[in-house]
């Protein structure tokens, strides 16, 4: 029994461990080689260095719980494909409760004396980067890594969904690793497997998710001045 938990756990959490691995991995080589290279920067090159491997993951996850990779295709034919209306929908959705996430962080922040310094790394990068790393490379990987691999992962060995949403968004929310962006990131987390179950696809969540990340840039660069 023991042995059958923690094989479960380990599953879980071995994609997670991974990004954390390579990431530390990449910011020593960067710091040991005397390269400059910001928060944002370092974070979309961890990114692009692991989502081949975790879509591999993926992949072979969805094979596992539902057969073949031709009895996949049949099942993907036989669903409501989303249409021009849901990315657009899902875009604007994702703007309008960005704003409202970062119009209740900001008050708190500004009475709690409280400081968002790992997103005000981020938002220190140039706006290039910020936009493809922070507002599209990103949140793609997120949503393999969190929605696709740990959720359904997760989802897979228990029989209360919710218990699985909840864990999933709890990892999702640790793992950005200060209590501020915790408390912006576990609601996050838990819209973003509500729509990965209405939809049934990772398309949903990756569309939200960018809207986001983009209006945050898009924010950021207009009270810096960038635009």
């Amino acid at each position: 029994m023991f042995w059958m938990i923690a094989d479960k756990v380990g599953r879980v959490l071995a994609p997670i461990l991974i990004h954390f691995l390579v990431s530390n991995v990449i910011g020593i080589w960067f710091t040991t080689g005397g390269l400059h290279a910001d928060a944002a920067f370092l974070t979309s090159i961890t990114a692009v260095l692991v989502l081949p491997l975790f879509l591999w993951m993926y992949k072979k996850d969805c094979e596992i719980q539902t057969g073949s990779a031709d009895e996949n295709r049949e099942r993907r034919s036989e669903k409501r494909r989303m249409r021009l209306w849901d990315y657009v929908f899902l875009a604007v959705l994702g703007t309008i409760c960005n704003m409202v996430l970062t119009f209740v962080l900001n008050f708190v922040l500004y009475h709690s004396g409280l400081s968002n310094e790992v997103q005000e790394a981020l938002f220190g990068s140039s706006f290039i980067v910020q936009l493809t790393g922070l507002g599209i490379i990103i949140p793609l990987m997120e949503e393999v890594l969190f929605r696709g691999l740990v959720y359904k992962r997760l989802k897979g060995y228990t029989k209360n969904v919710w218990a699985a949403i909840l864990g999933a968004s709890a990892l999702f929310a640790v793992y950005h690793g200060n209590i501020i962006q915790m408390m912006f990131a576990f609601p996050m987390g838990i819209l973003l497997v509500i729509l990965y179950r209405k939809w049934d696809s990772l398309k949903a969540p990756v569309t939200f998710h960018a809207a986001v990340n983009i209006s945050s840039v898009l924010i950021a660069a207009y009270t810096q001045g960038l635009l």
